[in-house]
């Protein structure tokens, strides 16, 4: 149905990240009513609900539990331990035969005050989050009219799919910014825009042919933006000149965060299956975007699968086949004994080199050694004699859009949130939703 956008539905994921629980137990803050086919009945504060104990003989069905004046619905365990914050709005139980869902239906600017704390650390300045909350509105708003997930009643998730919403509550300064802003969405040539936004930059921003977009004209407002403080663009397409960029210290709105710069060990022998396994994963995911080639054919394999891809034999080397003009790599070439493979999206390349990854280092020296995702795409392969790689890299998420710790920066530095928005989105207006 046409979407209400003054409400929001969420659908909470287990803690397994999956979609359907095997069972489900709530109490609220305050009385509250549980309505079940078409009849309700009224529980006390702190009352443990099961849903078992609602739908008992039922193999499909819906619950809904409202909680009176300012309660909040809560999660617990089968002894009535709490395992959430407390949810606003109400809450809906929904039996799928196999499982029960979860789906929080609250208003818009309620669900902010819980996302934006989420997404963004309170503490930073109050400008910061005021673009963070028109950035998250104006997310949420493309995803009440799209509707991914119809299918469980509920316009969105919880998780960073979407927006990561209610980890952290309580929080006044966010609460404040969403009410200060409240409303107020970005627009592109008449149209609320899908507001991207990432933890921090390298001292650029991505354009969306990061994600290798059929129509890039459509994500106009998403064009690289130097966040460098002597705001001066350069081209970074070729590799010498990312390399030397990466490599050279810079001052910028971002540049005091641990992942400004980074340094990655990597090897890919050894590691074929897991590669492998990775690609036809995201190929099934997007075709387009993964690409297998035996030797001196120009025609890619057609419907790849394990046993086509493994005739290609191991894996012999990885290299930058692409790169954007503000340094973000845009398609790896993996090359095997028999062939080799394009890859393209920030997410791909980052998955499969995050599997090579042996230790990552940040820029004030802090390690990890369980990588499993490379921070972002935007970095430089460096082939070393042993036969490893050491990747040089900056920036954290898949940066297109606005680079929260950059926009702390900018806060920082006196400008308010309209600034930063304009910033960060070209040619975009600050309105108010109709």
């Amino acid at each position: 149905e046409p979407a209400v956008i003054r409400e929001i539905r969420v659908l909470l994921l287990g803690d397994d990240g999956t979609k359907c629980r095997q069972s489900v137990y709530l109490k609220c803050t305050s009385d509250a009513a549980v309505t079940w086919q078409g009849e309700t009945t009224h529980v006390a504060a702190q009352t443990l609900i099961a849903a078992s104990d609602q739908m008992t003989g039922d193999t499909q069905g819906t619950f809904t539990v409202t909680p009176e004046q300012e309660g909040c619905v809560v999660i617990c365990d089968a002894d009535g331990a709490e395992l959430s914050n407390g949810y606003g709005g109400s809450m809906e139980v929904r039996c799928l035969g196999d499982g029960y869902t979860l789906v929080n239906s609250l208003p818009l600017e309620r669900y902010l005050q819980d996302v934006v704390p989420s997404e963004m650390p309170a503490s930073y300045e109050p400008e910061a989050l005021k673009a963070q909350a028109v950035c998250a509105r104006s997310y949420a708003c493309i995803q009440l009219l799209r509707g991914d997930l119809a299918e469980y009643g509920a316009h969105i998730d919880d998780s960073t799919a979407y927006q990561v919403y209610n980890r952290v509550t309580d929080a006044d300064a966010a609460r404040e910014a969403v009410i200060a802003t409240q409303g107020e969405v970005l627009s592109y040539q008449g149209n609320i825009v899908e507001a991207y936004y990432f933890s921090t930059s390298m001292g650029y921003t991505a354009a969306a042919d990061v994600w290798n977009v059929e129509d890039q004209a459509e994500y106009g407002y998403l064009t690289p933006a130097c966040l460098l403080t002597d705001g001066k663009m350069q081209d970074l397409s070729g590799e010498e000149a990312f390399l030397a960029y990466i490599q050279s210290p810079a001052d910028g709105y971002d540049s005091d965060c641990r992942y400004f710069r980074w340094r990655a060990e990597a090897d890919y022998h050894g590691k074929t299956d897991e590669v492998n396994s990775i690609l036809l994963e995201r190929w099934k995911s997007s075709p387009k975007n993964i690409n297998f080639y035996p030797t001196g054919q120009t025609t890619e394999i057609q419907n790849p699968d394990a046993a086509s891809v493994a005739a290609l034999g191991e894996v012999t080397g990885m290299s930058a086949a692409e790169r954007g003009s503000s340094g973000a790599l845009l398609a790896l070439k993996i090359t095997y004994e028999k062939g080799s493979a394009l890859v393209r999206t920030e997410y791909n390349i980052r998955k499969v080199l995050g599997i090579c990854t042996a230790k990552l280092t940040c820029a004030d020296g802090a390690e990890q050694t369980d990588v499993t995702m490379l921070p972002s795409a935007f970095f430089a392969i460096t082939k070393q004699e042993d036969g490893g790689m050491v990747l040089y890299g900056g920036g954290y998420g898949h940066g297109l859009g606005m680079s929260q710790n950059a926009a702390n920066g900018m806060a920082k530095a006196g400008m308010n949130y309209e600034e930063i928005l304009q910033y960060f989105y070209n040619d975009v207006k600050l309105e108010n939703m109709k």
